[in-house]
């Protein structure tokens, strides 16, 4: 792929797999799927179980269309001139599909059972086969299914119609004239073939002997030609072939074969004992000798040869079949002689070796100078030996012998066989067919036409002898020719790219033999007839594979294309969505944007050796282990051991496989959570199973993980280890694996010598057995998104993330081409759709002067009022390939239908959700006069909005339609029961006629949108999304309750990245960005500022919101984002406010950025305390790194400055890890503690913390420190020592630090007023106060109420490029509401009939979108005062509240009460189905 061009105006190069399956056309049945013989691991379920070639990636795949595994044209293919789908018949043969092998074989070689005897076999030579130990035998196998097909009764093959009006001639009935022949009456030609024999099959027939090729073959592979319509005329001559055209034939085809031998033009050659090798084999088949004996009929043949000495003067095929014919007639004697030497015989090498094993004599490299005459008989031809012969270029013999060798060799019969050639002598010179100077038919190569217009000709006649299979090749392309030119199309044939060839590398078959995927299995041998046993009779020599025999031949192949290509998908597909022809392509595409999404690739285990991935089978990687969980995976949900199936009832999680280790410096974030999860469903799905996670560090730094890490131990007892596990073991006898790893000490334990250094001591090592070991493995970037980046010209970092600028996190090296998800930097799937509407928002913003241009509305004829009519209803049944049909009776369902109340029409269909079928119901409303539909099919949720759509399309309303579930309801649940699953249909459409003939049109109505949102909050995340919606052209009012913009962006002073690196200040100068920001956010005329303002109150609904400020500012807006921050929690913990000394993270980077003399002084040491006040129940994300950001930066101040922090987790994932090991680097300590907390002591202040102390959260600023002099003095003369003392968890070792200054790491905590600005937008906080997203993953930035929008740290606390990315993703999913042209409010939504309403907020309390109101402008039952109001724009219709309401005064538009009870009362109807 390459992108060029600029920001804005880009031309995109886009690679295009070929997908083999037209997704347009798919409708996801599947069937292609149940008849696919190719097996191969499913790489969805991490190749624990197999699928099929054609296959769908995983269930909820969009599209849901299927797609074909295939990496090209196997060689074999390549190889064949025929281009023979060898591959999918032996891929047939291993399945035992014998007849569908035998359709796939006719679809390029009409002569199966003829071409697996004498096929020249080039496929064998290029099988990649070869570079493992012998090629497969491929022609035996095509052989063995022709012999198992034709041992059963012939079925009758029925006569194809005559559809066209051209009739074409074809000059003989050899197997190019046969094949053209079949290929045309396919087409609806009248063929009729000539031929001068009295059999048809030409030289199959009378050239090769019995032994070889059976006639009974040959004449059952003609038969079933002719029976397809063709015209055959035996023993019938062509002496003009102007009299064809005469007799109204308007094409011609010569294709007689190389029937003519030819003799040396030497001395005695016309003795009569010198033969011809063409006449002799045709003489012996015509005799019609039974293959038992030798009688009368070929007397006269048998008195040439019995008892004579022959031989056969040539060194191909032809006279080794002279040779051995000879020997079964009973000859003395048989020898061959030739020009070439025994090893250059042009003859196949097994052919001469079996020749020889039924005695024949070689004598190669002779020239021949004469046939001896004795008395007029051959006595013996007089040769001289060859030292050197070689043809030219132009087939000129180059010929030396040696002087003096001249010696005779002595025989009764000469049987020439130098060659064959056609007979033309029909062409005379004026019949304006040109010929040769080799007596070859003059043709264009490429159409196979001659020079006489109509007149075409192919194989030995245009080529000279050449085998079987080239005939066949050559008779398909000159029927496609004669085709185009009786159609009147150009002759030469379009254009058809090259089909890739999959050809193997000694290097790939190496590999393959390494991971066992292939073994070195000898060629299964073909049954042979011994040689004495058959040197007396013309019974065939090769018996053919046994069934076993076929099967363990087949199982070699090496499946190198993947699919096979047996057509199998092809036939059953009823929608001809599949083409085996289509190839890669690229496209050019024109763009403003470009969003990079490439994702990841887990971590290739098995580079980890030590762990034994690949070797033991029971150590599992995190997603194969995720794969086991699922009830759609290959163990229905089950978790069993790989190597025995057996429950695992003891599962050991190792973290950081492919992360934070000496080849990823980074953490891959989502490591820790997905084993949290995975270890909680493991125990779900087994309560008494045992979990177990070795770990270095619990990185649950997003919302809710900290309270799911501590699920996964104290409601589900996962127990977690804090150690890295070096390597693994397996026992062999029960493939158990041993896990080695220090053992923490409990509670009383102690160091045996306390005196001694910690640095000595080593843990007890404890060993464990497991059943099964699961490895949490990183995230990487895959060599093709490498690629990628090399050929957009994007910048990447060493590990192929993409690297992106620092204040425009999704912004890449290259304007306009921004980058999402994994691939910028390892994040989970929340932050992942969060970044992916920030790209969105960002492309808007640069495409926003081009939106709507390419945008087409759809028009729909005008609507038909069917009011007052009497229903009409169309039922359409589908079969769904099998899906349905194979499990229940369709057609009599349809027919069922038909005898239904209203219903006009009913009809089965074969899909019918494919195009063809959604076009056809139009029709059939249109024509039928239909006012009401059903569709008998699959589940609603799949294609209800295209049924309802065709219906639109023929003027009825899109709500006068009802789907009938037969599919999940029927023919799924019911499968092993045909009338069952037939009865319970006919039920449910039963039902669906009831409820649809009470259905009423509903209609929507369209309502403006105020095109401009309402931004509460002023900090990055509100100032970015007020500049991301003004860019694409939206006004803002930007809401900011304090007097300057800024929020805590104002507290940042510098990135860790830029303590990291020492980049120049204004690279990296939050401030200097702050101060910009702003600036651009006054200056932009699309936003208003609203300072020293808050939030006062909102009425309204999406699209149409007007909210009041608390300066009596009215705002009209469609949609409202919430950006209230949060702020720096300051709690009475560890002695903070009673010593200016303990300070808070953000009161320390303000020193460290302001105030940086006071850290120089020598032995200046500082301690961290992390995870303080809230953050012990949550995590507060940004803590780890913004210690170790100071940390770095006090170190940059002062190198020697002492820095101990003290921590339960550093959670500094994804790049931040690289702080970590920088922090680690330059010498700062880090002592971890758990629930036991540090203790401070400071002998001066007002109180101390005691261990057992649980400080109350405060969520006030209000004890500030003392004035920085304050703290200056206090740390250069300190009055009392800081004491903190620590309990290490795994020594059991308490630790005492003795600090200048102490930093407490307290998190982020809800901006005040969050809880009553909720009040007032009626949406959701969590317990923490932070505002609720509508759902973690799918929705994360949006609401529950639509046109509610959050970002940055109201939602959660983040950093500042997590802020911006969130803020822009807000404006994105704004821009979705704001960009529409209208609101489309109604239809199937709830109603209240005020009459009936008591006011009693069961509604109100009950709905999950907080729709209703009880508005006191309305008049309830009884005439009190307030009804229950539902607005129509934001009611999503899921009847809650109806079905609650205890008045009955809510009813849902298009679910009445009547409607229901309809279809309840048909089920019940008591109607003999």
């Amino acid at each position: 792929m390459s992108v060029a061009g600029d920001a804005g105006n880009f031309t995109a190069r886009v690679r295009r797999h070929p997908r083999y399956i037209d997704p347009l056309k798919c409708v996801g049945c599947g069937d292609c799927e149940k008849v696919c013989p190719i097996v191969i691991p499913d790489q969805f379920n991490e190749e624990l179980s197999p699928r099929r070639a054609a296959y769908r990636l995983y269930p909820q795949a969009i599209p849901a269309a299927f797609a074909i595994e295939k990496k090209g044209v196997a060689p074999c293919r390549d190889a064949c001139p025929a281009g023979q789908r060898a591959q999918g018949y032996i891929a047939l043969i291993r399945e035992g599909r014998y007849s569908d092998a035998l359709r796939v074989i006719k679809e390029d070689n009409p002569f199966p059972g003829i071409c697996g005897r004498i096929c020249n076999h080039r496929c064998e030579l290029a099988c990649n086969r070869n570079l493992v130990d012998e090629p497969l035998n491929i022609h035996a196998l095509k052989r063995f299914v022709t012999d198992q097909e034709y041992a059963k009764d012939r079925q009758p093959i029925q006569r194809l119609p005559q559809t066209r009006s051209q009739r074409v001639a074809i000059i003989g009935a050899g197997p190019c004239g046969l094949t053209a022949a079949k290929d045309l009456v396919t087409l609806g030609y009248g063929v009729t073939v000539f031929e001068a024999l009295p059999v048809p099959g030409g030289m199959l027939r009378v050239g090769v002997p019995e032994y070889r090729l059976p006639s009974a073959i040959v004449d059952r592979e003609v038969q079933d030609i002719i029976d397809l319509g063709v015209d055959l005329r035996l023993n019938t001559t062509v002496a003009d072939l102007d009299d064809l055209f005469t007799q109204g034939f308007e094409s011609v085809l010569i294709a007689v074969g190389a029937h003519e031998g030819k003799k040396l033009p030497i001395p005695g050659a016309d003795l009569p004992e010198v033969l011809v090798n063409t006449k002799f084999l045709r003489d012996v088949r015509l005799a019609e000798l039974p293959t038992s004996n030798l009688q009368s009929p070929i007397s006269n043949l048998r008195s040439q040869i019995a008892n004579k000495r022959i031989l056969v003067i040539g060194g191909g095929n032809v006279a080794i079949d002279c040779a051995r014919t000879a020997v079964r007639l009973g000859a003395g004697s048989v020898a061959m002689t030739c020009l070439e030497s025994r090893a250059k015989m042009p003859a196949h090498q097994w052919e001469i070796e079996e020749a020889e094993a039924e005695g024949v004599t070689m004598y190669p490299a002779r020239s021949f100078k004469r046939i001896v005459d004795h008395d007029g008989h051959v006595s013996g031809v007089e040769c001289v030996n060859v030292t050197f012969m070689e043809f030219d270029s132009e087939g000129k013999l180059n010929l030396e012998t040696e002087a003096g060798s001249e010696h005779i060799l002595e025989c009764d019969v000469v049987i020439f066989s130098i060659g064959q050639r056609a007979g033309l002598a029909f062409i005379p010179d004026d019949a304006g067919v040109g010929v040769t100077r080799q007596a070859t038919i003059a043709v264009n190569p490429n159409t196979f036409a001659a020079t006489r217009a109509g007149v075409f000709a192919a194989g030995d006649a245009t080529t000279g002898t050449s085998f079987v299979i080239e005939a066949v090749a050559a008779g398909h392309k000159v029927a496609g020719s004669i085709h185009r030119y009786l159609s009147g199309e150009p002759l030469e044939p379009k254009f058809a790219p090259d089909l890739p060839v999959v050809k193997m590398t000694h290097a790939e078959v190496e590999a393959k033999l390494v991971r066992n995927e292939i073994h070195v299995t000898p060629r299964v041998a073909m049954p042979m007839m011994s040689a004495e046993a058959r040197r007396n009779n013309f019974v065939e020599v090769e018996r053919g594979y046994s069934e076993e025999q076929a099967k363990a031949e087949a199982s070699r192949c090496l499946a190198c294309g993947i699919c096979s290509e047996c057509l199998s998908c092809v036939y059953v597909c009823g929608v001809n969505a599949i083409n085996h022809d289509e190839v890669e392509r690229i496209e050019e595409i024109n763009v403003g944007a470009v969003i990079l999404a490439p994702g990841y690739q887990a971590y290739n285990a098995k580079l980890s050796q030590e762990f034994g991935f690949g070797r033991f089978p029971n150590v599992v990687t995190s997603l194969q282990f995720e794969r086991l969980l699922s009830a759609s995976g290959p163990t229905a949900g089950h978790v069993q051991r790989p190597s025995d199936n057996a429950k695992a009832k003891k599962i050991a999680f190792l973290q950081c496989i492919g992360s934070r280790d000496q080849t990823h410096d980074y953490c891959s974030s989502v490591c820790c959570m997905y084993a949290a999860k995975e270890a909680i469903m493991a125990k779900e799905h087994e309560p008494d199973t045992e979990v177990h996670v070795f770990m270095m560090d619990m990185r649950a730094f997003s919302k809710g993980y900290e309270e799911y890490y501590h699920r996964a131990q104290e409601k589900y007892g996962v127990q977690y280890h804090r150690c890295r596990v070096s390597a693994l073991k397996e026992d062999p006898q029960t493939h158990n694996i041993i896990i080695r790893y220090p053992k923490k000490l409990e509670s009383g334990d102690s160091i045996p010598n306390p005196q001694s250094p910690i640095s000595n001591y080593q843990l007890p090592i404890t060993e464990e057995v497991f059943d099964l070991v699961v490895l949490s493995v990183g995230m990487e970037m895959s060599p093709a998104v490498k690629q990628l980046g090399a050929d957009l010209g994007i910048e990447l970092d060493q590990y192929g993330f993409c690297a992106t600028v620092q204040f425009d996190p999704l912004q890449t090296s290259r304007a306009g081409i921004y980058a999402v998800g994994p691939f910028r930097e390892p994040k989970d799937i929340p932050e992942t759709v969060v970044e992916a509407s920030g790209a969105a928002a960002q492309s808007a913003a640069l495409l926003a002067p081009a939106r709507g241009l390419l945008a087409r509305e759809r028009t729909y004829p005008p609507e038909h009022d069917v009011t007052g009519e009497e229903p009409r209803i169309g039922v359409f049944v589908c079969h769904c390939g099998s899906n349905i049909g194979g499990f229940l009776n369709v057609p009599d369902v349809a027919a069922y239908a038909k005898t239904l109340p209203h219903v006009a029409h009913a009809e089965n269909m074969l899909y019918t959700c494919s195009q063809d079928s959604i076009a056809k119901i139009t029709e059939r409303v249109k024509e039928l006069g239909l006012n009401r539909v059903v569709v008998a099919s699959c589940t609603p949720r799949t294609h209800e909005p295209l049924f309802q759509d065709s219906i639109r399309a023929a003027g009825l309303n899109q709500y006068l339609f009802e789907m009938a579930n037969i599919r999940n309801q029927c023919s799924w649940v019911h499968s092993k029961d045909w009338d069952g699953a037939t009865r319970k249909a006919k039920e449910i459409v039963r039902m669906s006629v009831a409820r649809v003939a009470g259905l009423e049109p509903l209609h929507t109505t369209s309502i403006g949108i105020e095109r401009s949102a309402l931004i509460i909050g002023g900090g990055a995340a509100g100032m970015t999304a007020a500049l991301s919606l003004a860019d694409q052209g939206y006004p803002v009012h930007l809401v900011e309750r304090d007097s300057q913009l800024g929020g805590n962006l104002r507290n940042v002073f510098y990135t860790a990245a830029q303590v990291q690196t020492s980049n120049s200040k204004l690279q990296n100068d939050p401030q200097v960005f702050l101060r910009e920001t702003i600036q651009r956010v006054i200056q932009n005329p699309l936003i208003t500022v609203h300072l020293s303002s808050e939030l006062d109150s909102t009425t309204g609904f999406l699209g149409n919101f007007v909210s009041r400020l608390s300066d009596g500012t009215e705002i009209k807006h469609g949609v409202t984002i919430v950006a209230t921050g949060g702020k720096e929690y300051r709690g009475d913990e560890f002695e903070y406010g009673k010593d200016p000394r303990v300070i808070t993270q953000q009161q320390f980077e303000a020193l460290l950025a302001n105030s940086q003399s006071v850290f120089r002084i020598p032995n200046f040491s500082v301690a961290m305390i992390q995870c303080v006040g809230p953050a012990e129940k949550y995590c507060g994300r940004l803590c780890c790194t913004t210690a170790l950001k100071n940390a770095l930066k006090l170190k940059s101040l002062n190198p020697n400055a002492e820095i101990t922090i003290l921590y339960k987790d550093i959670r500094t994932y994804g790049f931040k890890e690289r702080f970590y090991t920088e922090a680690r680097r330059v010498g700062v300590r880090f002592i971890r503690y758990d629930e036991q907390k540090p203790i401070v002591e400071i002998q001066n202040s007002k109180s101390q913390i005691s261990k057992s102390q649980n400080p109350k959260i405060q969520n006030s600023n209000s004890k500030d420190q003392t004035s920085n002099e304050g703290l200056f003095a206090a740390i250069r003369n300190p009055q009392s020592e800081i004491v903190v003392r620590v309990n290490e968890p795994i020594l059991n070792v308490e630790i005492e630090l003795r600090p200048h200054l102490l930093v407490l790491s307290t998190p982020m905590i809800p901006a005040d007023g969050s809880r009553e600005l909720a009040s007032k937008l009626k949406v959701p906080v969590d317990a923490d106060g932070f505002f609720l997203e509508a759902h973690v993953k799918l929705r994360p930035v949006d609401f529950a109420s639509e046109g509610l929008f959050m970002a940055g740290a109201a939602h959660y606390p983040k950093f500042l490029e997590e802020t911006m990315v969130q803020a822009k993703a807000a404006a994105s999913r704004a821009a979705t509401i704001l960009s529409r042209p209208s609101l489309n409010v109604g239809g199937a939504v709830a109603v209240v009939d005020p009459s009936k309403c008591t006011a009693c907020l069961t509604c109100v309390r009950i709905c999950p979108y907080l729709v209703p109101k009880i508005k006191a402008s309305f008049t309830g039952v009884g005439n009190i005062v307030g009804a229950a109001y539902i607005e129509a724009a934001i009611c999503q219709g899921c009847g809650i509240c109806a079905s609650e309401c205890p008045a009955k005064a809510i009813s849902v538009m298009h679910y009445s009460d009547a409607q229901v009870m309809a279809k309840v009362e048909a089920l019940f109807a008591g109607v003999e189905v």
